[in-house]
């Protein structure tokens, strides 16, 4: 019965230690993906800078283009269509930026919580321990108390077989 008790908690202990390993690669695969996207957030913000380049380099086109009407019409209305593109690259960014955010707190809660029923287990690990070490303390003193009286079963056979073979010897 302690034998398929002790298989059961190795087992358990064996599916623990899987779990544990499969959150650890979990945390890690996390960690990367929040590297990726820093590197994402930082090539957008190289990307924007890029954008304010061009944006001055319209106004100087724009301020060139003052001499003649019709060259600034068309220069003022590639602004307006750059512009209007900045803007809707601008509010994507925004928007992902929002929904990355949220991602990353959904992902906070989740370590949250695992870390929570990480030391739920090794709370019951701790007490399972406790109790397999008063078992195993109990059964050593019952193994010692079965010594003891094999000893003494032994002794007295031994000091019978003696009484019956000099009462051998006697009749004989």
């Amino acid at each position: 019965m302690s034998e398929e008790i002790l298989l059961q908690l190795f087992n358990r202990l064996g599916h623990i230690e899987n779990t544990l390993h499969l959150l650890v690669e979990s945390h890690k695969r996390l960690e990367a993906e929040q590297q990726e996207m820093r590197k994402e957030q930082q090539e957008i913000r190289r990307e924007q800078q890029e954008m304010r380049k061009e944006q001055e380099e319209f106004r100087r086109i724009q301020q060139a283009l003052l001499e003649g009407q019709k060259r600034l019409e068309e220069e003022q209305a590639h602004i307006k269509a750059g512009q209007k593109e900045l803007y809707d690259l601008m509010s994507a960014l925004l928007h992902r930026q929002d929904d990355t955010d949220a991602a990353l707190d959904a992902l906070a809660m989740d370590v949250h919580k695992l870390h929570g029923e990480v030391s739920s287990i090794h709370q019951r690990l701790d007490s399972l321990e406790k109790k397999i070490d008063s078992h195993a303390q109990s059964f050593n003193e019952q193994l010692n108390n079965i010594k003891l009286d094999i000893t003494f079963l032994s002794n007295k056979v031994i000091e019978h077989e003696r009484e019956i073979y000099k009462i051998k010897n006697v009749i004989l």
